[in-house]
């Protein structure tokens, strides 16, 4: 078909534009390609160009995925609070800090810790039942205890156990490898190391208080609670007819729980908080809180009292005391109706008995306590308590008349009497009607300053827990004290 005149002049016009086009794209490449020979131009002297030498500096995403679902990371928190690291790249922690604090803070908690910059103060979920309702929600609660619990998810326990042997090692503790008892340069570096078993770990109180009932009350943020009490009943009269009533009123207190600060330092090297494991987040932890809970412990049991520390039960004013049947001059013998005079002081001040706390030796001296047989005094007779447990009995605890023993030797063996300084005690009572204040939240702070931290790159963190006990009624306790238990 012949083509025609108009044809052939649209022809002509698409070839030019496409020309142009083609033209224009390798102009753009020709520069584009000049400015990546500039920049490789600039390559530093070892020859190997970065990225954004020769890509440029593209928009990039910094810090933690947004969507990670790892859990709350004790070292990410300790990097945070030392500015090893920062919010973006520990923003699970940040994010538990900055929530936790604004929620205690619209109700009455005072925070000065300012931001990660300058003073390096953290506060942490310690325990989400100690948060009370009012400042931090439900769901909030369950959430940090959720996170809590994925940061030491898959914790290995050997793993855990190696990370504390080598800690040991370096501190001194454990033994340096025997190699030889001259030195390496005479051969004692051919001699091969020992072989590492899983640690020993370190035989700890058991606590006494919370396994023997008393109860644990959250304390709300401003660090107070009081629990108002009647100390006094009305009084009644006979009257005869048209004769006035005699007043009569009632006596009223208050018990007051107020936060007085527990504190714990530990030193870690900073290649724990720089290479973090679950082993190393749960050791550090599970040593913290342990340490915690064992100090609150004996000051609920001992502790002086004051402003500073809480009043432990044995120097409560109004309890019940009582001294033991054989008395001596360096020490009184434990004697088996001092059970039941105690139980007795107790419910003669209308509270329920609840139990004993004493230590293991104290109950096994009770145990070897027998009746008289032929002549008084011989002690040969049937044992005073039974001992004999049937098979359904299994590995109950352990009681003395029928009431259960909390044994654990937080109770001191350094009472003193005469000459006597290795005496203990025994405490009982309605320990239900023991109140541990405890606010739910723990305050951490950190530092890599000063000569000892810096010059051997560590991180030195304290922790302080807020807590307070009291008793809703001292005369529901009972104390028996300078008891001699040599078995």
């Amino acid at each position: 078909m012949p083509v025609t005149l108009d044809e052939l002049s649209a022809i002509a016009q698409r070839s030019v534009e496409s020309n142009k086009k083609n033209a224009d794209n390798l102009g753009s490449l020709t520069k584009n390609f000049n400015a990546l020979v500039d920049r490789l131009s600039k390559t530093p002297a070892n020859g190997h160009p970065n990225a954004s030498q020769v890509f440029g500096l593209p928009n990039a995403r910094y810090g933690e995925d947004p969507l990670t679902s790892r859990g709350f990371s004790f070292m990410k928190m300790l990097g945070l609070i030392t500015q090893a690291q920062n919010k973006e790249q520990a923003k699970i922690e940040w994010d538990i800090h900055d929530r936790l604090t604004k929620c205690l803070e619209g109700q009455g908690y005072e925070w000065k810790g300012g931001g990660v910059t300058g003073v390096n103060r953290f506060l942490a979920p310690l325990s989400t039942s100690f948060l009370v309702n009012d400042s931090v929600g439900q769901q909030f609660r369950y959430e940090m205890k959720q996170l809590v619990s994925a940061g030491v998810d898959g914790a290995d326990p050997d793993h855990m156990k190696w990370i504390r042997t080598k800690q040991l090692e370096n501190r001194g503790i454990v033994g340096n490898k025997a190699l030889s008892w001259l030195n390496e340069l005479t051969g004692g570096a051919l001699v091969a190391p020992p072989e590492m078993g899983e640690l020993i770990e370190l035989l700890r109180n058991k606590e006494a208080l919370v396994n023997a009932g008393a109860r644990v009350v959250p304390l709300p943020p401003q660090g107070r609670m009081k629990y108002p009490r009647q100390t006094a009943a009305s009084n009644t009269y006979w009257v005869g007819e048209s004769a006035p009533i005699p007043d009569s009123n009632l006596g009223t207190g208050e018990v007051t729980l107020q936060a007085k600060k527990l504190a714990v330092r530990i030193i870690a090297p900073n290649e724990l908080i720089r290479f973090a494991s679950p082993a190393a987040e749960a050791l550090m932890r599970d040593d913290m809180t342990k340490s915690l809970a064992l100090g609150l412990d004996l000051a609920g049991l001992e502790g002086l009292g004051g402003d500073h520390r809480p009043r432990g039960i044995i120097r409560m004013p109004n309890i019940n005391t009582i001294n033991s049947t054989t008395q001596g001059a360096n020490g009184d013998n434990v004697v088996g109706v001092d059970v039941y005079r105690m139980i007795a002081a107790v419910e003669e001040s209308n509270a329920e008995f609840e139990g004993f706390i004493m230590r293991p030796k104290t109950l096994y001296k009770f145990y070897q306590l027998r009746s008289d047989a032929v002549s008084q005094g011989d002690a040969a007779g049937p044992f005073l308590f039974n001992l004999i447990r049937e098979a359904s009995d299994g590995v109950a605890q352990p009681t003395l008349a029928g009431f259960p023993i909390t044994k654990s030797t937080q109770i001191s063996q350094s009472r003193a009497k005469g000459t006597a300084t290795n005496l203990t005690y025994i405490v009982g009572g309605m320990w239900s009607d023991l109140l541990i204040g405890m606010f739910g939240a723990i305050e951490f702070a950190a530092t890599t300053m000063g000569d000892t931290a810096f010059t051997n790159d560590q991180t030195w963190v304290r922790g302080i827990l807020s807590a307070d006990i009291q008793a809703r009624h001292e005369a529901a306790f009972v104390f028996l004290d300078n008891l001699s238990t040599t078995l």
